[in-house]
């Protein structure tokens, strides 16, 4: 049976460091919801944060600054200690700073959030070549999967099906588990070194029994089990 440490601190839940300034999310199923609580968390301390992407997210509905000059993404920054920077590719999404804008802001911004990777909103998924798109700048991660797709078709809940059926050698018409879910979470994102932490999101869904499952196929790893949505982290102590 395992143990739990809760928290409703997401900074404390995922350890990160108070050193950090680059902080980027891959994975699915949450990443957006998890950067956006972590700005306000920062905020909250004083922080000046800034939020963008090195692929595509979608569109803020506030504190956004789009199509801007270094010095009106500063400007922003400056007045609301909170932005949300890129280039507009669509009526839906932006994209990332361009290169010579990005370095301006990056050095002036206290924290910098970066959704590193896309999903198409599916709560799986395993990266496909040339992802995640992580910048140099880069000094904590989190890998996050959404936990809803336990109990469901593999092909309706995952991003590159083709990559997680040879991942998880079977059908993408398999049903997943806990198991499955923690490999593809596991062997998709290990690869990439240094700080940083695994988000198990969307846990209000899961049994005690699940929860469990989780713990033990994780074991030796640092993660964390948590709902975004009732701001409740739980982290998994040695037996």
């Amino acid at each position: 049976m395992s143990q739990w440490q809760q928290y409703s601190n997401l900074i404390q839940a995922l350890g990160i460091p108070d050193s950090v300034r680059c902080i980027c999310a891959v994975g699915a199923g949450g990443k957006t919801s998890l950067l956006h609580r972590l700005a306000e968390e920062y905020r909250a301390r004083g922080r000046k944060v800034l939020l963008t992407t090195t692929t595509k997210m979608y569109l803020p509905k506030e504190y956004a600054a789009l199509d801007r000059s270094a010095e009106e993404i500063l400007a922003c920054l400056e007045r609301d200690s909170f932005v949300t920077s890129g280039t507009t590719v669509s009526e839906e999404k932006m994209g990332p700073l361009p290169l010579e804008i990005w370095k301006d802001v990056v050095r002036k911004a206290d924290v910098v959030l970066v959704e590193a990777d896309g999903s198409r909103r599916l709560p799986l998924k395993v990266p496909g070549a040339g992802e995640p798109v992580l910048p140099a700048e880069c000094d904590f991660l989190i890998a996050v999967e959404g936990l809803s797709g336990i109990g469901q078709p593999l092909e309706e809940v995952c991003h590159r099906l083709e990559q997680a059926t040879k991942l998880l050698r079977c059908p993408g018409t398999q049903t997943v588990t806990e198991k499955m879910a923690v490999q593809l979470a596991k062997r998709g994102y290990q690869r990439f070194s240094g700080s940083g932490c695994y988000f198990f999101n969307q846990a209000d869904c899961l049994s005690e029994e699940q929860k469990n499952k989780i713990a033990k196929a994780m074991e030796g790893t640092e993660f964390v089990l948590g709902s975004l949505r009732e701001r409740s982290y739980l982290k998994n102590l040695a037996e």
